[in-house]
């Protein structure tokens, strides 16, 4: 399968990130177990924010990001996360609605209720996040994110349910290399919990999307 390499023209909203590819073999070493997720949401809700990571201060070039964490070859700050987030949240709620109307599938279009029953809660989620650490998330998609709804929005049958799912698992892959960044590094305890929690949904998504393509691909 042709993998999508994404450049993520980010807003700048608390912090400015530098666009890159992203690179997907990040790997991670937080444990994604409900109870550590437990016990950083409850540090959270003590504390606010867990002690500052060495690496939390970034410098790249000659210019010093604090809360920069890297992220392949760019540097991302939690709110540029929250942004890049909440933007995959909406581009997968839109391509969930398009393929409710125009799959020709109906495990494509149980897999899009599904996502879109999940997505639409955890940006829920992002905003509440976003709110709690003063920043504004936008209600419009990243260039790249709209490209993606643009592009299906022309197809129909059987030859979007194939571009559909390809799309998918190409997002929910770099979904999950940020996320793990985010999971292992994010200096606020309540962000390094909802990545936590994330990341296990991200990938039974992914697994899932891979599943269904082969499916789709066969018929």
């Amino acid at each position: 399968m042709k993998k999508i390499a994404y450049i993520f023209a980010l807003t700048t909203l608390a912090a400015g990130a530098a666009c890159s590819k992203i690179d997907a073999n990040t790997s991670n070493n937080v444990p994604t177990t409900d109870a550590y997720a437990a016990s950083v949401t409850a540090a959270s809700a003590a504390g606010g924010t867990a002690a500052t990571p060495a690496d939390a201060v970034v410098q790249t070039g000659t210019t010093t990001v604090p809360g920069g964490m890297m992220h392949g070859a760019r540097v991302i700050t939690e709110a540029s996360f929250l942004a890049e987030a909440a933007s995959s949240g909406m581009l997968e709620m839109q391509l969930a609605q398009l393929a409710l109307d125009r799959s020709a599938h109906s495990e494509v279009k149980a897999f899009a209720r599904m996502l879109l029953e999940h997505h639409t809660k955890a940006n829920k989620e992002l905003m509440t996040l976003a709110a709690g650490m003063n920043v504004t998330l936008s209600n419009s998609m990243l260039p790249e994110h709209q490209k993606i709804v643009d592009k299906l929005s022309k197809l129909t049958g059987r030859e979007f349910d194939k571009k559909y799912m390809d799309d998918l698992e190409d997002v929910h892959e770099q979904d999950i290399a940020l996320y793990e960044v985010i999971s292992n590094k994010a200096p606020t305890t309540s962000i390094r919990a909802f990545a936590i929690r994330t990341l296990p949904i991200l990938r039974t998504h992914e697994h899932q999307a891979d599943e269904l393509e082969d499916k789709v691909e066969r018929q």
